[in-house]
């Protein structure tokens, strides 16, 4: 079965009154997602606490001192205005890291087939020393390295479809050629990363894919039948990770891309694919960005609904 990785640690993160990044964001996941009509289709499991030593897999010890000191004087800033913490987020960010690190260990330990980790607060624009966009740890880039160090599996693919570039993710996985990232995304649009790409014959890199304000899904398509299966298909990828962003639909009120709920569905299916060839099926998913609550739970049930068949 899929896995789904949830705990109410995700809705304990409190970035106040008004902030898109909100605690119903992954209540009205978990709404959708005990539906009925996913009865004996998702395993529902608790996530461990990632460790200090597995987050400084990506991040400046130093960087992990200050966040973990700024949230005991919380309510604060981390950073800057858009990352807010609170004195509960210390633990949801170290949760929301674990889940990822408990859903590639048991997916590779036959739990279950793929999974899927509605978590927050997010992770792909954290940097190596710097929290942003917010994001507190980078959950994706932190799973990456788990897969090498800890189960020395070093062909990673991870695909980025959230609206906004994924900065953080990039610059820390620069310069593995062991690791391809993908990023579709809007541009210009926050952060203004994101234009150029760096792949290597035959072995990993960055392949972005900027895309104009009013792209819809038949210019996202293009890309995924298009650069990236054929960069896929070069690479042929030992693992799976999807940065999740439902931002991209035409209901959200941070980008201005024109996707459908059926999209997200159809982008799934193409990376599950990759998936099913190459690395038979093994995929973890965690969620990035979404913030029109209705659009986010249908988009995430449809994102689940693509890692049920392909499971």
């Amino acid at each position: 079965m899929t896995g789904i990785l949830y705990h109410e640690d995700f809705i304990n993160h409190n970035t106040g009154m008004g902030h898109p990044e909100r605690p119903s964001r992954v209540s009205s996941i978990k709404s959708e997602l005990t539906k009925e009509k996913y009865d004996g289709k998702l395993l529902w499991d608790e996530p461990r606490l990632a460790t200090e030593e597995e987050i400084a897999y990506v991040h400046a010890p130093e960087y992990i001192q200050r966040v973990k000191e700024t949230i005991k004087k919380s309510p604060a800033n981390l950073d800057s205005p858009d990352t807010p913490v609170s004195p509960e987020s210390w633990q949801s960010a170290l949760r929301a890291s674990g889940a990822l690190l408990t859903a590639v260990d048991n997916v590779l330990g036959g739990k279950y087939s793929n999974a899927f980790c509605p978590v927050r607060p997010p992770g792909h624009h954290s940097r190596y020393s710097m929290a942003m966009g917010f994001c507190i740890f980078n959950n994706v880039a932190i799973a990456a390295r788990h897969l090498k160090e800890k189960h020395n599996i070093h062909k990673i693919l991870i695909v980025d479809f959230d609206v906004h570039h994924c900065n953080g993710t990039e610059e820390m996985l620069t310069g593995d050629n062991d690791i391809m990232l993908f990023s579709i995304h809007q541009h210009p649009h926050y952060p203004g990363t994101g234009q150029s790409s760096k792949m290597y014959a035959h072995s990993g890199g960055i392949l972005n894919a900027p895309m104009p304000p009013g792209s819809d899904e038949e210019d996202y398509l293009k890309i995924f039948n298009g650069p990236l299966h054929d960069h896929v298909n070069m690479f042929m990828p030992e693992f799976v990770l999807i940065s999740a962003g439902f931002d991209a639909h035409r209901d959200d009120p941070l980008g201005d891309i024109n996707l459908d709920t059926e999209t997200f569905y159809k982008m799934t299916k193409i990376v599950a694919g990759f998936a099913d060839i190459y690395c038979d099926g093994k995929i973890v998913s965690t969620l990035e960005g979404g913030y029109d609550l209705e659009s986010l739970a249908a988009s995430s049930g449809r994102h689940v609904d693509a890692l049920i068949e392909v499971g």
